[in-house]
């Protein structure tokens, strides 16, 4: 499941990357202004949705609401699944106990050669982005970093191994994620998240990353 708003730089990678693993992709564009309807149009899996964006949370509990399989994963259009991960989905899927998965998450300085950020707050970074469909899992209406409620989960696992790819600061300058702090601050001042973007001002290390997406969405 993918919300966007002209992403179509990204999204050949994407849609390769999730290709193999998807029984449908939902895509909702917020209104793009760049190829990115075209793009996903045109893919066979892709059921393409238009809505105006008003918060986060509302725009991807929409996305939700459409999807029609049994089991839903969450993923940005700067995200890809790793080796690992992609590997591991029908397993996890497979689950007559779970009812969803927090995912480790990666942020990527590069893939070539694949470098990832080290810090507090950007690992391990888990993300609640694997679950079951069902009507409980709609997103809190937060004015942004959207996150589902906490009572009435029912049982779940964190993965140690399987991760999600965070693209952002391979493909935005200093520049860009700047705006997108400052954005960020004025929604949800202080949210100690918003630091994230901002990854040069952390106490970090650059350290190679041990998974890798798969050889037919690297490039």
């Amino acid at each position: 499941m993918l919300v966007t708003q002209s992403q179509a730089a990204l999204l050949p990678r994407w849609l390769a990357n999730v290709d193999p693993v998807a029984e449908e992709i939902i895509a909702v564009d917020a209104g793009s202004r760049d190829a990115t309807a075209e793009l996903l149009r045109a893919h066979s899996k892709v059921r393409y949705a238009r809505r105006e964006l008003d918060t986060v949370g509302r725009q991807k509990s929409f996305a939700i609401s459409l999807a029609r399989c049994d089991w839903v994963l969450v993923l940005d259009s700067d995200e890809l699944l790793s080796d690992p991960l992609r590997a591991a989905l029908p397993r996890l899927c497979g689950s007559r106990r779970n009812q969803w998965y927090k995912l480790p998450r990666y942020w990527l300085l590069s893939l070539d050669p694949p470098r990832y950020v080290h810090a507090d707050l950007l690992y391990p970074d888990y993300q609640l982005r694997l679950f079951r469909n069902t009507p409980f899992w709609r997103y809190e209406d937060l004015p942004s970093h959207a996150r589902f409620p906490r009572r009435g989960r029912g049982p779940g696992r964190k993965l140690r191994r399987g991760h999600l790819l965070h693209l952002d600061f391979a493909v935005h300058d200093r520049a860009r994620r700047e705006q997108k702090f400052a954005r960020y601050e004025r929604l949800q001042p202080g949210y100690s998240a918003n630091r994230a973007y901002l990854w040069e001002d952390l106490p970090h290390e650059i350290r190679s990353c041990p998974e890798l997406p798969p050889e037919d969405s690297r490039t």
